[in-house]
């Protein structure tokens, strides 16, 4: 009896549900509430999705919002934002602790700090900046009349420091603004950027003045991180607003408190130093700064090592990392960069699923396994690379990334593309076989850089400067010299460029030196052969002509290019029209869009599927993007600054788009052939085309990842290679097995400049709708063809096409792809739907 009882209670309290109660009171200064919400997600003890609630009731403070959850919960993410995410009140993620199932808080309207009690809601400043050694920016809740207020002060560590003047900060203002500019009689220091600088105006709140453009004039060209030498460790570091530093020493990456606390010391231009003695190869440390106010401990932003989930930074002696013969390790021979031919993977993903065949799956050694097959025997992951014939793998970022934990290896539960950077000089543990040890995953990544090279494959890292993962304390950049690596509004929030809560100020000096520096750590240490960068154009254009130089300095065959574009709607600094004469390359999405159509809807049909109306934007795609007459002009001044490309990790694959728009399509129905023949014509026009051929993973076999258009969390299961596909899609891979080598045996598909395309391309025209076609004649780029007529038909029906003069030798047709010489034909020929044909003839 008392067994059943027990039962019963278990029973009872495992039915019970628990609830959360949270009442959320919010302060507007402006008194304007309309559209503003709440969302909130429950976060401790488990982490979950977030939902929408709305403020219910007013009171003396403001509104109200009450918000019971059936769950026992300790802590709660809130964001106040204004309707479906147009704005946020503070750009932060902030979080309330419960107690007892119960909590109270007060929200004041772009104050960072969430309060357990009511605060004073008398008018604040929102932000105060230092612009310059004499100007300091501030925004207010109210407004103010510069003209006639006089009650303003500036102290530095309580001593007054004079003001000159206040004025208007926008000149196009009227004189009441609450966005007002303080003029000092003096300028503020070196030595006062690192005191408490507090600006006060009568009637409102104190306020902390934050140091930001003024610290631009602060520019160390030194080098940051540790220094390691088996004597003894320099560690140096720049944080020009702290009034103290220290280095915290840990024997144990799991250690809570440090063995050792270093003071560190101020020698100027914003750097702090401590040197410590002896040997620290495999000890961990953190870095503890006081600044504003407040104490903040963080991992080195300039990192080299780590241990698992960057909980702290590591010191190690760099020459154990390296494999055998690592200093003979040389970049494969590459004469231009027109010569390469990208292959974007996933680590994780080209050996993540069972099929691969490989052991050390989603790892940087399973990468470099070699004689791996799969279903019918088919190659997998380095041997798939090496038989498809790729120059250069785009691996998508492999960065040390915030989300997920790194000892989780169940890729079907935790699995990330990346774009959520934390430290961009250390490798991701994830794909580490030991994400513990911070040796093992530099090891590895040499090792994987290494094996590839040897195979003649040289390696791209996708880097992701634009934005980080998190701000304040999610961010080791924010945590030593707070907002000054951001881009701000005048009220201090944080920019929303990206599309991703924030986005870095690579306009910043000591930003853009973090930018090279990391760059040309990563060629220097890791031997890496070039760079993708994430939305590119939200980085400034100084910052990427800088880059190019230092690194084309280095090696002219390091391949450097990005997307010209950043969020929706944010003002782009380096785009398309800025890439001409950079040796920067940007992706193509004109040529994209006219091959596969919108990648935003899914019902729009590019060239592949037959699409009207597109063959004068195939025909700029088709000779690099330069302006090669008065209509067929585009963005490049050269073909090396195009990237050609149907297909990336975003958007759906090639093959889930054009099945998708085939639903669609009232006037045929599509056949699984048929769309084979599409994948087929987009490789023949990628491959075949001036400029620089970029290819998605699998887009070789016939990807699929099950129409999911945005997987970058999905599981393994979704976003992993699946080698049954290639061997079911097997004429698919050989067909671009077969144009690859037909690219690399043909420089005259690879022209190096707009005057040798001009001189050797001739495009031909055509009475026939939805066809290309052109000649590349006499030898172009010394190739051993004399006239190559290229030919695509984006015909879903056959059509005949009048040939020119002569008898010319069929390499590539609707089926085969090559070198060999299919037949050899005059006068007309057939050109089956959805085609392309290659011929020459050295008559």
């Amino acid at each position: 009896m008392k067994k059943v009882f027990v039962f019963l209670f278990v029973l009872l309290s495992l039915i019970a549900i628990s609830s959360t109660t949270i009442v959320v009171h919010y302060h507007r200064f402006d008194g304007n509430y309309n559209g503003w919400n709440l969302w909130i997600w429950p976060m401790k003890p488990v982490a979950m999705d977030g939902k929408s609630y709305a403020f219910t009731e007013k009171d003396d403070f403001g509104v109200v919002a009450k918000i019971v959850l059936d769950m026992d919960l300790e802590q709660v993410g809130i964001i106040v934002r204004l309707n479906e995410w147009q704005a946020k009140d503070v750009a932060k993620d902030r979080f309330i602790d419960i107690k007892d199932g119960k909590a109270e808080v007060w929200i004041l309207q772009g104050v960072e700090e969430i309060y357990t009690k009511k605060p004073d809601t008398k008018p604040r400043v929102f932000f105060a900046a230092a612009k310059a050694s004499n100007i300091i920016e501030a925004y207010l809740t109210n407004a103010i009349d510069t003209k006639t207020f006089k009650g303003v002060k500036v102290t530095v560590d309580g001593k007054e420091k004079k003001v000159s003047k206040i004025e208007k900060a926008d000149p196009t203002d009227l004189s009441k603004t609450n966005y007002i500019k303080i003029v000092l009689e003096t300028p503020l220091t070196e030595d006062d950027f690192r005191k408490d600088v507090k600006l006060l105006i009568e009637g409102f709140s104190p306020s902390t003045v934050y140091m930001l453009d003024i610290l631009d004039n602060l520019y160390f060209d030194g080098k940051l991180g540790y220094i390691y030498s088996k004597d003894s460790t320099l560690f140096r570091t720049w944080s020009p607003v702290s009034k103290t530093a220290q280095v915290l020493l840990y024997k144990n990456g799991e250690d809570k408190k440090p063995y050792k606390v270093v003071n560190m010391t101020y020698v100027g231009n914003g750097v702090w130093e401590a040197k410590v003695d002896g040997d620290l190869d495999g000890i961990f440390y953190k870095y503890r700064f006081e600044s504003y106010g407040k104490v903040r401990e963080t991992v080195d932003y300039y990192s080299k090592a780590v241990y698992k989930n960057s909980l702290k930074s590591a010191v190690v002696d760099l020459s154990k990392t390296n494999p055998k013969d690592w200093k003979n390790d040389t970049r494969p021979y590459m004469e231009a960069l027109e010569d390469a031919i990208i292959y974007e993977i996933h680590i994780a993903d080209m050996t993540g699923l069972d099929n691969s065949g490989v052991k050390n799956k989603a790892t940087y050694l399973g990468l470099v396994e070699e004689n791996t097959t799969g279903p019918g025997g088919v190659t997998t992951g380095l041997s798939h690379l090496v038989e498809l014939g790729v120059t250069h793998v785009h691996i998508l970022p492999m960065f040390d990334f915030y989300t997920g934990d790194e000892e989780n290896k169940d890729f079907e539960k935790s699995y990330n593309w990346g774009y959520d950077p934390y430290l961009f000089t250390v490798p991701e543990g994830r794909y580490s076989t030991d994400p513990k040890n911070p040796y093992t995953r530099i090891f590895e990544v040499k090792k994987m850089v290494q094996k590839l090279h040897e195979k003649g494959i040289r390696v791209i890292l996708d880097m992701v400067f634009p934005h980080t993962f998190g701000i304040g304390q999610l961010s080791a950049f924010d945590q030593t010299v707070p907002y000054y690596f951001y881009r701000l509004d005048k009220t201090g929030a944080y920019l929303n460029e990206s599309g991703c809560g924030n986005v870095i100020a690579t306009e910043r000096p000591m930003m853009r030196k973090y930018v090279i520096d990391t760059l040309l750590y990563w060629i220097n240490e890791y031997h890496v052969d070039g760079f993708r960068f994430d939305q590119m154009g939200l980085m400034d254009k100084k910052t990427m002509l800088s880059l190019e130089k230092k690194i084309h300095a280095i090696d002219p065959t390091i391949i450097l290019y990005g997307e010209p574009w950043g969020g929706w709607g944010a003002p782009i600094r380096f785009g398309k029209s800025d890439v001409a004469n950079t040796h920067i390359a940007a992706f193509n999405d004109e040529f994209r869009d006219a091959l596969r159509g919108s990648v935003f809807n899914e019902k729009v049909k590019g060239f592949l599927m037959g699409a009207i109306g597109k063959e004068t934007r195939v025909k700029r795609g088709v000779v690099g993007s330069i302006h090669y007459d008065s209509r067929i002009k585009s963005f490049a001044s050269d073909p090396e600054e195009t990237i050609n490309y149907v297909a990336c990790h975003d958007n759906h694959t090639l093959w889930d788009k054009n099945a998708l728009a085939a639903k669609y399509d009232k006037k045929y129905k599509w056949t699984d052939e048929m769309l084979k023949n599409s994948q087929k014509l987009a490789g023949a026009i990628l491959l075949t085309s001036q400029g620089i051929p970029f290819i998605h993973a699998g887009q070789d076999f016939a990807r699929t990842k099950k129409f999911n258009e945005n997987s970058y969390n999905a599981p393994i299961s979704i976003n992993g290679l699946d080698y049954q596909r290639k061997y079911e899609y097997l004429d698919v891979f050989e067909y671009y097995k077969g144009l690859i080598n037909l690219r690399k045996q043909h420089p005259a598909f690879r022209m190096t400049t707009a005057e040798e395309i001009k001189k050797h391309l001739k495009i031909l025209s055509s009475r026939k709708r939805r066809v290309v076609s052109f000649i590349i004649h006499d030898n172009a780029r010394n190739d051993t063809w004399k006239d190559i007529l290229v030919i695509y038909n984006g015909n879903v029906n056959s059509i005949e096409y009048d040939l020119p003069e002569g008898n010319w030798n069929l390499v590539v047709n609707g089926e085969t792809a090559g070198t060999k010489v299919i037949k050899t034909v005059s006068g007309k020929l057939v050109l089956e739907g959805i085609s392309a044909y290659v011929l020459y003839k050295n008559e």
